[in-house]
Order: structure tokens, then C-alpha cells, then sequence
């Protein structure tokens, strides 16, 4: 298992377990299936678990704590997240940091973020001065080095990461999206500051994985047998200044296959860059409908959610995954922001920049999905 020198004393596997996508049964993780999981990737190297408060429920932390009690305290790091969202007042920091601990059942946290940080939650920590948390935990042993994960505009992300001399950031980055929300402008501004930077969504939620023949077929002319996740990972490993790139793995084969890859990863070459460029624009030519998700047609009057139907339809052509989308616009969406709720009002044509037809392409996506 590759491993990087995350700080002075910390030596980490470059591929981190996340855990936000264990198995289930009847709502629950099915310990038994996410135990089995968890034993390979730790027998194989991978020596970093990472959960937050509020992944499966809440379960998470409380199965992971579980699991790692059995295993040697230093043998190990562990990342989880403080839910921002929750706090109301200064005193909520140290509470809730306290009851993480209590579920993971450690004395120390070795990484901890506040978590999926916007311009909203932000302004509301400092005021409730979050610096001088992050100073007294670390002072009483709590946590050992901190940082953010972060879903927002470019603007605040900058604003943010100049605020505090972090430990390291969490940015969503894959060679799709590199260049949306903070993206590689983050990642740079990063960089420039010497502070380290993990990955999650590499794969963008499995789409990367899971690619269309004719795309795949590109990657095996190079690298035979080189499957399309190992692609998507090696071109974040392109970056130098990731130090860790974390995969939510929810069945043994994915775990079997990832330490297998992450067991000699190497960046891509110029070549291999090339073909990945190439992979992109194939993926990017395939959608159906020109909505660049301005969002302008908001709000429906029905409340139809316009551009996340038009997303996810997008997303079934781009990746050649329909049953994966359909599962996204079964749960993904709210019942009343599905396209089949559309009256054919027409207020958002007089809205949309792009001059676009939208309660006929609405009707298209009920077309493919529901009917």
C-alpha cells in the first residue's frame, strides 16, 4: 500500500477508507458485510478511517468506534467531522467534538474538519469565535491537526483558507469537476500555502468507474487490463500536493480493487493526461440538455427542481448509467421536485438565459425515466 508522509509524524496510506457508504440492511449498516470490508483494507495496508457526524444516520462513528477499539490505538488515524450546522453557541464546539470522541471511543482525534463549510456557516462559527476552539482543543489533546471540507462559491473558499494556518483541506476534485465549486483555483491557492490537500469524490460518486464502452476501450489501448476507476485515481495522483485521497467504498470487491491499485499507484504521464482530455470531452459531448444550472428558472411554482432533473438526466447519457440515475431521481429527489409535476406554465422559458424549451425537455425526462 503506498504510503505519504503527511506530517512530520504522521505516515499515512494514500488511500483512505470512507466511510459514508457501508453497506445496509433494513436501513442499517450490515455490520457484518462492512466489518469484512473494513478487516481487508486494514490487513492491506490502509491504515486511515474517515467518518462525520452524520453519516448513515449518525452509525457511522457509533460501528466505527466499535471497530477499531480491536486494533492498536497508534496503528491508525482517524478523521471525523464537526457538524457546524448544529452549533448555536460557542459552547456546542467542545460538546459536540465531546460526544464524537465518546462514539469513536478514542481519547484523540487525529484530524478533524468542520464540516462541508459555505459562506453562511462560516460567518456564523467565527462569531461564535471558532478559532479560539480550535486552540483549546488542541491545547487539551482533543484533536491533533484541523481542517475544513468545503461545498460553496470560489469567493468564500479563498476567503476561508487565507483565515487560519490549516492543517490541511478537503476539496472535491476528479478530472470532471476539477473546475467547479473551488476547484483547481483551490487546490493552487493550497498549494501556494504549503497546506496539504485531500481528495474526495475522485470517482464522482462511481460515474467515473463506470464509463461507456467506447471510453473504456480508449484506456485499454494503453494501459490493458487498467480499469476506468484506476484512470480517475491516478489523474488526482497527478497532483502533487494531495496527500490523501479517500474512496466511500460500499462492497468487498470495491476495497479488493482499490488496494490493489493503490498498492503501486503512479501518476499519469503527458500521454496518459492526453487520453484522459480526450475521455472528457466525450463524456462532456454527450449531454442531452444545455442547462448550465444558473438556476434563473427558479423557483417553479410547483416546485420542480429544473436543473437537478435535467442533471441527472444528463448524467444517465454522459456516464451511459441509466439504472444509476434512475436510482437518483427515485431518492434524490423530493416527489414534488421530480419533472412529472410540471404544468407547462412556461414562466421558465421567459427566465432561462439559454432560451431553452424546458417544459418539453421536462416531459423528456419523464419520458425516460418514468414511463
Amino acid at each position: 500500500m503506498k504510503k505519504v508522509q503527511m506530517k512530520s509524524d504522521v505516515y499515512n496510506s494514500f488511500l483512505g477508507f470512507g466511510c459514508m457508504r457501508f453497506p445496509t440492511k433494513n436501513d442499517k449498516i450490515d455490520r457484518n458485510l462492512a466489518t469484512e470490508m473494513l478487516d481487508y483494507a486494514y490487513s492491506h495496508g490502509v491504515n486511515h478511517f474517515d467518518t462525520a457526524y452524520p453519516y448513515h444516520g449518525g452509525e457511522s462513528e457509533l460501528f466505527l468506534g466499535e471497530y477499531l477499539k480491536k486494533h492498536d490505538r497508534k496503528s491508525f488515524t482517524l478523521s471525523t467531522k464537526l457538524p457546524v450546522w448544529e452549533v448555536e453557541k460557542y459552547e456546542d464546539f467542545e460538546r459536540l467534538l465531546d460526544e464524537q470522541l465518546a462514539k469513536l471511543q478514542v481519547e484523540y482525534f487525529d484530524f478533524y474538519l468542520l464540516h462541508a463549510l459555505g459562506k453562511e456557516r462560516w460567518e456564523k462559527i467565527v462569531e461564535f469565535d471558532i478559532f479560539k476552539f480550535i486552540d483549546e482543543a488542541k491545547r487539551k489533546g482533543k484533536i491533533r491537526y484541523i481542517g475544513f471540507s468545503y461545498h460553496d462559491d470560489k469567493d468564500t473558499f479563498q476567503k476561508i483558507a487565507k483565515a487560519y494556518v490549516w492543517d490541511f483541506v478537503l476539496l472535491q476534485i476528479n478530472y470532471i469537476d476539477y473546475t467547479s465549486q473551488q476547484g483547481i483555483e483551490g487546490y493552487k491557492l493550497l498549494e501556494d500555502r504549503n497546506i496539504p490537500v485531500w481528495v474526495m469524490e475522485p470517482l464522482k460518486g462511481g460515474r467515473l468507474a463506470t464509463l461507456a464502452h467506447d471510453m473504456t476501450e480508449m484506456y485499454q489501448k494503453v494501459n490493458k487490463g487498467d480499469s476506468a476507476a484506476k484512470w480517475a485515481f491516478r489523474w488526482v495522483h497527478t497532483l502533487p500536493n494531495v496527500k490523501m485521497i479517500f474512496s466511500g467504498m460500499s462492497t468487498l470487491d470495491q476495497v479488493k480493487e482499490n488496494c490493489e491499485i493503490f498498492n503501486d499507484i503512479t501518476p499519469l504521464n503527458d500521454e496518459e493526461i492526453k487520453i484522459v482530455d480526450k475521455v472528457r470531452d466525450m463524456i462532456r459531448n454527450r449531454v442531452k440538455i444545455a442547462c448550465t444550472s444558473c438556476k434563473y428558472c427558479l423557483p417553479c411554482p410547483v416546485g420542480v427542481e429544473i436543473s437537478k432533473n435535467f442533471q441527472i438526466y444528463n448524467d444517465a447519457y454522459m456516464y451511459s448509467n441509466k439504472e444509476r440515475s434512475l436510482e437518483d431521481y427515485k431518492y434524490g429527489l423530493k416527489e414534488e421536485q421530480k419533472a412529472l409535476n410540471c404544468i407547462e406554465c412556461g414562466q421558465c422559458i421567459e427566465l432561462c438565459p439559454q432560451h431553452l424549451e424546458i417544459p418539453t425537455l421536462l416531459k423528456e425526462v419523464v419520458s425516460y425515466f418514468v414511463e
